[in-house]
């Protein structure tokens, strides 16, 4: 499959099945059985060989229901990128939350496998770059040797996040955009499998600085209804509002004002499944005007959120 602007559709419970034997997964839905026809995700996801050895998936859609997943295949190297939306890892008893602008690079063993939680009520924007056995060999001793751990998390650079977003919302003709993506994905193996310097753009000097970063973010995160302003995040994160402002956006790859609405718009969706109203959503998420809360929606997701309820 072409790795271009893709048809937005739905995908089931069956459609995951269908995944999940593609690509030896195990997926669950809490709320639906897997024989259901109701949609889990609706949006657009695309596969592509970079190389031999290669493959890229890239997904972008929004979560209508809570979903799990388990790999149940080897896998030698898979570098995961989370560039929107929020989900849960697991992996031999270790546990991590990803968010966005963060990537993951998870070898997989006939011992243990990756699960993950994907939230309901979100947008969810990622990609998933996979090497054989064959390919990683092929890059050296050094390359299999690095990469000995089964789970390590890592930031991406500013550039190649830039640079990956570009590459998906404006893809180039064919076969242009194919030597793009390859380049983009050797770039995404080359931080992904030789652990470098710790991104730059950021320096956490004074202790605690990075955990009260985390307070902001997590305070947003459960109360996306309240109202904030700058200075009072800025004195819950013990710094000036100019610093919160750059190291928010240096750490979590967005900015303070831009990851509030997304928690809002995420809220939002929870209600709409619900059965709520448009007004209320808009309400009970933190708008003061329902029309405000549509522009904003529409600019996301791309469609109404009228239109999101009929499917709830």
């Amino acid at each position: 499959m072409s790795l271009t602007r893709g048809t937005v559709r739905q995908h089931t419970p069956r459609d995951l099945q269908v995944y999940g034997r593609r690509y030896g997964l195990e997926y669950r839905v809490p709320a639906l059985s897997l024989q259901a026809d109701v949609p889990v995700l609706r949006g657009v996801v695309q596969e592509r060989v970079l190389g031999p050895g290669m493959q890229l998936v890239a997904s972008d859609v929004e979560v209508l229901h809570r979903y799990e997943s388990c790999s149940r295949t080897t896998s030698p190297l898979s570098i995961i990128v989370l560039l929107e939306g929020h989900a849960e890892v697991n992996l031999a008893r270790e546990t991590l939350a990803l968010t966005p602008g963060m990537a993951l690079s998870v070898r997989l063993d006939a011992y243990h496998g990756l699960q993950a939680v994907q939230p309901a009520g979100q947008r969810l924007r990622a990609l998933t770059l996979g090497l054989d056995e064959t390919r990683l060999n092929q890059l050296g001793e050094r390359a299999s040797n690095e990469h000995n751990s089964r789970m390590r998390s890592w930031h991406l650079p500013p550039a190649l996040r830039e640079s990956l977003e570009q590459a998906l919302a404006v893809p180039l003709a064919s076969p242009a955009q194919g030597l793009l993506l390859e380049g983009l994905g050797l770039q995404l193996l080359a931080h992904g499998l030789f652990p470098g310097e710790p991104a730059k753009g950021i320096s956490f000097s004074a202790p605690g600085e990075r955990q009260r970063l985390e307070r902001v973010r997590d305070t947003l995160r459960h109360d996306p209804a309240q109202s904030y302003c700058l200075e009072a995040l800025a004195e819950l994160a013990v710094m000036s509002p100019a610093s919160l402002r750059r190291k928010f956006r240096a750490a979590f790859g967005c900015s303070v004002f831009d990851y509030l609405r997304e928690c809002r718009l995420s809220l939002a969706c929870g209600y709409l499944h619900k059965g709520y109203s448009v007004q209320q959503a808009a309400h009970f998420s933190g708008y003061r005007h329902a029309s405000n809360f549509a522009t904003a929606f529409r600019r996301r997701f791309g469609y109404s959120p009228s239109s999101l309820s009929r499917i709830s």
